[in-house]
């Protein structure tokens, strides 16, 4: 809006002022208006910049835990190798037999992991499921860590279900529900 020249408007005879007045305080009033729209959509504006500066910051926090926990991962010293010993057959045990050892060691392991999760209340196994889920969708991505927990209480929950079929385990309504909703989170989104 042009500057107002009030000395000309005093000039005019009072049926005019009155007139011309009216017209600029219709003006003024949609100037405010607009200006109103303008500060609120600014606001608006400035609470979205900040909750994007929080989710931000909470991916940094968490992207920050994840670091230290890598940096506390130790790398494996190296050894010196000896290449007249990789070739010379050892005579108590061949490399079938380190292979054959190696990977029934980490079955034990697993599955004594898989009995310890199905000892475990049907709620905790529950919340471990909606846990992983919730990384899961903060992140968009599933790590190796991540799917073998999911494995492992995919797991105890079908020692759960066998436990209930041969009536060894007696759940709750509450526990069998939560186990029916465990399953079906980590068939839809895990």
């Amino acid at each position: 809006m042009d500057k107002i020249d009030f000395k000309q408007i005093k000039k005019l005879p009072p049926q005019e002022k009155i007139k011309v007045l009216r017209q600029i305080e219709v003006e003024l009033t949609k100037l405010i208006e607009i200006r109103k729209k303008e500060i609120e959509e600014s606001n608006k504006e400035i609470e979205d910049n900040k909750t994007e500066i929080a989710e931000a910051e909470a991916l940094l926090a968490e992207a920050r835990d994840e670091f230290q926990v890598l940096e506390k991962i130790q790398t494996p010293e190296l050894k010196k190798v000896e290449i007249e010993k990789l070739f010379r057959p050892k005579e108590e045990e061949g490399l079938e037999g380190i292979a054959a050892r190696e990977p029934a060691a980490v079955l034990a392991e697993k599955q004594a992991r898989i009995e310890e999760l199905s000892r475990k209340p049907m709620e905790e196994l529950y919340n471990a499921v909606v846990g992983i889920r919730k990384d899961v969708e903060q992140t968009g991505v599933e790590t190796l860590y991540q799917q073998s927990q999911t494995e492992e209480i995919s797991a105890a929950l079908y020692e759960k279900k066998k436990a209930v079929e041969n009536n060894e385990y007696n759940p709750s309504q509450k526990a069998k529900h939560l186990m029916t909703a465990a399953e079906q989170m980590m068939q839809n989104y895990l």
